[in-house]
């Protein structure tokens, strides 16, 4: 609620009075301001009422402290401010014992506001404790009918609890007065005890949906006649709380956007640091400035700064998780507090990299003025809080060094003040920049590497994901699989492989030697979990005409753990239309058994893990030869990958083992150089 105030301004400068009024108004008062320069123009104003004084210190042959005298012979009451540009806290001190209510330095106009308030609070409680006290020395004659006219609860209890005395207020409030038994105590039958001193209580009352405050001074008293009673004033101090809560937020949140302001910041960023050192994880701090801000003011004027200011730390809030804290601390400055992010420093970057990102691009989407719109942008700086004992000063210089860094690059952008991080974040960003323009350039290809069976004829191949780039060469999966999974690239990059499958599977249709051949195709979780896989992969082989036995999708132990009843009601209806499935890296799970009983499998593939050591290890030759009885008692196709000697191989053989992959009988290359013969190896 608007604050309607009368002000009167003893100022020279017109300039610093306009100051002053914006000061006020931006707080939220309303005021009605007389500007006066000298002795008699204040003379003449103290014949009118005011709500307060404000008074410059240094006024040509008339000074601040003129002005206070004039005022406090006129008006001993009316609050009175001193502003001052130069005023020591000598002459600031001196003022106060004159009887000024306080003082502002003119270069921190922000406190104007809370101290007008302060100092009109604070006169209204003089006010009402004079009314009081003038009340309380009433004659006897006037002392009932002036209690039941006064604004204030009164009453009295005996030593037993009892209400013995209740003025208008208090049986207006509590609503029975009819049952209590009004003493006529009159003030010169009340003597207060000796040691007994009032206590002030404040209570909150919710009757209805906003709260009432109540402030309570309770008193105990001897009455005529000896006995012990208690007295109590209560006062509805709803309006006075109100108050503090504006003066809390001013002093706390910024007045344009309602964010915590620098003062609360610099709180919160301590306690964040602090709780990081102890559990031992990672923090950061973002310092984000809009870029060109100022050519914004000289366009659209300081009214549409103000609304890109408030619609920024609104988008800026939308970005960040409801634990961490958005500041305000300058004009188009704003701070991001990141706690608790986790404890490997890697992971932490690449969070707060992401966090970073969806804000630059927030900020980036246009603002909507009075009747146009604008696009502006953000440069961020970031600093890293762990286990070191920064001050938070320091620790915003470092994000300012690192927001400066940004600013010289050519802004709309973000860097990290810790190198090293820096340097994985702009690696996983340059990856995943690769990986996109791979798709738009087809810069992806499959290798296919032999399946043979125990005569070393080639029955099938595995495809396997490349990527050539123009650069940097031929990049292995292992080098970019985990980034296109965590960035969702990897359904687009499954797709890919499944359409180049499919048509691979077409072609060697064609032809009587290959038209045999299986191709087995790895699947990822997420495209799994696409709710369009399933119609996707029947549209590719109706589109391509393959024999769908023909082409087998892997799957693997990991990729299982979650939605299992949805995989599995998906491979259902896939081998209903007669593909089939495998199971790679089959044994290393906990719920392998668990799996070959409730999947529609064709094929588990025995991990290269076991293989590669089964000559040597005595419990990984057990676990082949367990999978290949499994195999077999559940009716499946067993492959062994990773085979990469003759003995390997005749171990196997001798113990099952009909199908085999690996180094042994060929490594992954470009379909163009499979030798498509008979026999892959001997």
């Amino acid at each position: 609620m608007t604050v309607a105030l009368r002000v009167l301004l003893v100022e020279d400068y017109e300039d610093d009075a306009l100051l002053i009024l914006r000061a006020l108004r931006r707080a939220g008062l309303d005021v009605a301001s007389l500007r006066v320069q000298d002795a008699a123009g204040l003379t003449a104003a103290l014949s009118h009422t005011w709500d307060v004084v404000i008074s410059d210190f240094s006024l040509p042959g008339f000074s601040g402290m003129d002005a206070l005298t004039l005022c406090r012979a006129s008006d001993g009451q009316v609050p009175f401010i001193l502003l001052s540009g130069t005023v020591g806290e000598e002459t600031a001190v001196a003022a106060m014992k004159a009887g000024a209510n306080d003082y502002v330095m003119k270069d921190n106009m922000a406190r104007l506001a809370p101290t007008l308030l302060r100092a009109l609070q604070e006169a209204a409680t003089r006010a009402e404790l004079r009314r009081t006290e003038l009340k309380l020395i009433e004659s006897e004659r006037r002392f009932h009918a002036f209690m039941d006219a006064s604004p204030i609860i009164a009453s009295i209890r005996d030593g037993n609890g009892h209400t013995v005395y209740g003025n208008r207020g208090w049986n207006d409030t509590v609503g029975h007065a009819a049952d209590i038994p009004v003493a006529r105590t009159t003030s010169d039958q009340v003597v207060l005890a000796t040691g007994m001193a009032a206590e002030s209580i404040e209570e909150i009352n919710r009757p209805g949906a906003a709260p009432t405050y109540w402030k309570n001074i309770r008193f105990p008293f001897v009455g005529a006649a000896g006995q012990r009673l208690i007295g109590e004033f209560s006062t509805d101090i709803t309006t006075l709380k109100q108050s503090e809560e504006t003066i809390r937020k001013l002093a706390y949140l910024d007045v344009l956007t309602g964010l915590p302001n620098r003062r609360l910041m610099i709180d919160r960023l301590t306690h964040a640091m602090a709780s990081c050192v102890r559990r031992g994880i990672y923090g950061a701090l973002m310092l984000i400035n809009l870029d060109n801000f100022k050519v914004l003011n000289e366009v659209h004027g300081h009214a549409a700064g103000d609304i890109v200011v408030q619609q920024s730390g609104r988008r800026i809030s939308e970005c960040v998780r409801e634990q961490d804290t958005v500041a305000r601390i300058g004009g188009d400055e704003f701070v991001v507090i990141l706690e608790g992010l986790g404890k490997l420093a890697v992971d932490v970057a690449i969070d707060v990299d992401a966090i970073g990102r969806g804000i630059l691009q927030a900020i980036a989407e246009p603002y909507l003025l009075d009747v146009t719109s604008h696009k502006l942008t953000a440069s961020i700086g970031i600093a890293f809080f762990h286990d070191q004992q920064h001050s938070p000063e320091e620790l915003i210089k470092r994000a300012d060094l690192a927001l400066g860094n940004v600013k010289t690059a050519g802004r709309n952008n973000q860097l990290f003040f810790d190198p090293a991080m820096q340097a994985r974040v702009t690696l996983r960003n340059t990856l995943e920049a690769d990986l996109r323009e791979g798709l738009a350039q087809n810069w992806f290809a499959l290798h296919y590497q032999p399946q043979v069976d125990s005569e070393g004829r080639l029955t099938g191949v595995e495809a396997l994901m490349r990527l050539a780039h123009p650069v940097k060469g031929l990049m292995m999966p292992n080098s970019f699989i985990t980034l296109a999974e965590e960035t969702g690239l990897i359904v687009d990059l499954g797709y890919w492989a499944l359409d180049t499958a499919c048509r691979q599977l077409q072609d060697w249709a064609q032809n009587s030697a290959t038209a045999q051949l299986t191709l087995s195709v790895n699947l990822s979780a997420r495209q799994l979990g696409d709710d369009d896989f399933v119609p996707r992969v029947l549209a590719l082989v109706a589109a391509t005409g393959i024999d769908p036995s023909r082409l087998l999708l892997e799957l693997t132990e990991s990729l299982l753990l979650d939605e299992i009843e949805l995989t599995i009601d998906k491979m259902t209806i896939l081998c209903e239309a007669g593909l089939r499935f495998s199971l790679d890296d089959f044994g290393t799970g906990y719920s392998s058994l668990s799996y070959l009983k409730r999947l529609p499998l064709h094929e588990v593939k025995i991990d290269r893990s076991f293989v590669r050591d089964l000559l040597g290890h005595v419990n990984d030759a057990v676990i082949v030869r367990a999978i290949l009885a499994m195999g077999q008692s559940f009716g499946l196709s067993v492959i062994a990958e990773g085979v990469e000697t003759i003995a390997q191989r005749d171990f196997l053989i001798e113990n099952g083992c009909r199908r085999f992959q690996g180094y042994l009988f060929g490594r992954p290359v470009p379909v163009e150089m499979l030798e498509l013969g008979n026999t892959v190896a001997a």
